[in-house]
């Protein structure tokens, strides 16, 4: 029934056409919301919050270096030297730097909910140049037969091809199936689709004119013509904002009343405000960087600051992190290679607050002085790779033969005795 249902003729009412497309074609490139506005990504973008949102946290990951570490037998070292490390801190492409890739990776993953990277693999096994497949017309699809995922993609000329999964990293947004992860436009398309329409509403308002609407009032029946003249002749005067603030003459018993200005009502403020606010909800995004400062004072912002590297940023770039080492690298080379974020250029804070935690960790021997100098960018200098303790510590086995060495009971009794 369900495929004969599919497969029979539509009737004359449900054709359409651009000009005028019914509800039904429309649905096909978008989702309709209950405010009559149709979301898409595109359309999405438009809305401040959102275009805020996902500039923030394609902006957080964009700029955190993303680094090549080399297990060893006394700990870890970066390695500046693999193919891969040249690849993510260098030219992932011929096209884009690191920011940009990053950025529009990022981009794609909170819009699409997905971001697909092909990699280019050199005739040496390493990786020579990574690639971002266009989300939009990328599909993962499972093999059931052979237990194997596959991307279906076009590619900017047009081919249609199919790649195996071995060649692709895949960065998701929150999914329930563990393959493909939900587009974030179409789960909160309400309250965007909410926001489209007051941006719209207020867009008219002021083409309309900076001023109320009202109504004209006139002395005994007019015919619709007459209506019209009226009609077109007022909005001609006292329409735009040209005419702004401008002073209205009335002729032939014309009364113009006012109707309350809706851009001041209480609920269309707040409801546009509870839109920015769930949007930003939805990313996890902290008010105060969506421009919302109602609530926020000095002392929480920092807070705040601190909770959307914890809470907003660590998954996503822990997302990256674990993709990345499994996609560049070999079986052989993930035991000795892996790749983690730089986030010194998040976590830096003011030059006192700085000097402090430089001196602290100087002062334990968790950082040599070139280690700082490399922080700071500066060049190294010489015998500062060796990392210094402070003489008041000494290891538990020593502390007691230390202690009275130091105070000199050890060297008088031996004197004494002699």
């Amino acid at each position: 029934m369900i495929f004969r249902q599919a497969l029979t003729p539509k009737a004359q009412t449900d054709t359409t056409d651009l000009k005028n497309p019914a509800p039904w074609f429309r649905r096909m490139f978008g989702h309709e919301t209950n405010s009559g506005e149709m979301v898409t990504v595109n359309s999405a973008l438009g809305v401040p919050a959102v275009y805020a949102c996902v500039n923030i946290l394609a902006n957080g990951i964009a700029t955190l270096p993303m680094q090549v570490f080399k297990r060893t037998t006394t700990g870890r070292t970066r390695d500046k030297k693999h193919a891969v490390a040249k690849l993510l801190e260098t030219r992932p492409n011929p096209y884009q730097g690191p920011f940009k890739f990053k950025h529009l990776m990022e981009t794609h993953r909170n819009l699409w909910g997905n971001a697909y990277v092909n990699i280019d693999w050199g005739a040496d096994g390493r990786p020579r140049a990574l690639w971002l497949l266009n989300p939009a017309q990328t599909e993962p699809i499972v093999d059931t037969a052979k237990n194997e995922l596959w991307y279906h993609t076009t590619l900017p000329n047009g081919d249609n091809v199919k790649i195996w999964n071995g060649d692709v990293i895949h960065l998701t947004s929150l999914s329930t199936d563990g393959i493909k992860g939900k587009s974030p436009i179409q789960v909160i398309r309400e309250s965007i689709g909410s926001a489209q329409a007051a941006h719209k509403f207020k867009t008219r308002f002021f083409r309309n004119g900076a001023s109320m609407t009202g109504v004209l009032k006139v002395p005994g029946m007019l015919n619709q013509d007459a209506k019209d003249v009226v009609r077109d002749e007022w909005e001609k005067a006292n329409t735009g904002l040209n005419n702004a603030q401008r002073v209205a003459i009335l002729d032939a018993g014309l009364e113009y009343q006012s109707i309350q200005m809706p851009l001041k009502d209480a609920q269309f403020v707040e409801s546009m405000k509870f839109d920015k606010t769930e949007i930003a909800t939805f990313y996890n995004i902290p008010m105060h960087m969506v421009n919302e400062l109602e609530r926020s004072t000095h002392s929480n912002i920092e807070q705040r600051a601190i909770d959307f590297i914890r809470n907003t940023l660590s998954p996503i770039y822990t997302q990256y992190q674990e993709e990345f080492t499994f996609g560049l690298f070999s079986e052989r080379e993930m035991l000795r290679y892996y790749i983690k974020f730089n986030l010194e250029t998040l976590l830096r804070a003011d030059k006192k607050t700085q000097a402090e935690f430089y001196e602290k960790m100087l002062d334990k021997g968790i950082f040599s002085i070139n280690e700082v100098r490399e922080l700071e960018e500066r060049d190294g200098i010489e015998n500062g790779d060796k990392h210094r303790v402070d003489l008041n510590h000494v290891s538990l086995d020593i502390a007691d033969e230390y202690q009275l060495a130091k105070s000199g009971l050890k060297g008088g009794e031996d004197n004494q005795e002699e």
